[in-house]
């Protein structure tokens, strides 16, 4: 499969839990990240071609956001490696500009750290 991506993803160095926004339900948790698009590892296969509206856990250390919300198209998904999992490519289409740069400080901090 060619790479499409504009920009280089990090691999999350936390555990970033994703939610579906609609049912609530936990969908996978963030294998990595840019402010274009993400990887998931989940527990069912995700539906390729659906917008989702997702929220995204944050970690502890900001008190200020605990989560941040977008859209999110499925792009692609296929079975992992461990039993009964799944990987899954989301590209972020709609997200605020205070939600961009959360994510550009986590991948920064990831940098850091």
């Amino acid at each position: 499969m060619q790479e499409q991506r504009n920009a280089p993803r990090k691999i999350a160095d936390e555990v970033l839990e994703v939610s579906d926004q609609i049912t609530g339900s936990q969908i996978g948790r963030v294998v990595n990240i840019s402010a274009e698009g993400l990887m998931l590892l989940s527990e069912e296969p995700i539906i390729t071609g659906s917008v989702y509206q997702l929220d995204m856990s944050l970690p502890g250390a900001n008190e200020e956001i605990s989560k941040i919300s977008f859209g999110a198209e499925a792009v692609w998904c296929t079975e992992a490696s461990q039993p009964d999992c799944y990987w899954s490519g989301f590209r972020i289409i709609d997200i605020a500009d205070d939600d961009v740069l959360v994510i550009d400080e986590l991948i920064l901090d990831w940098h850091a750290g």
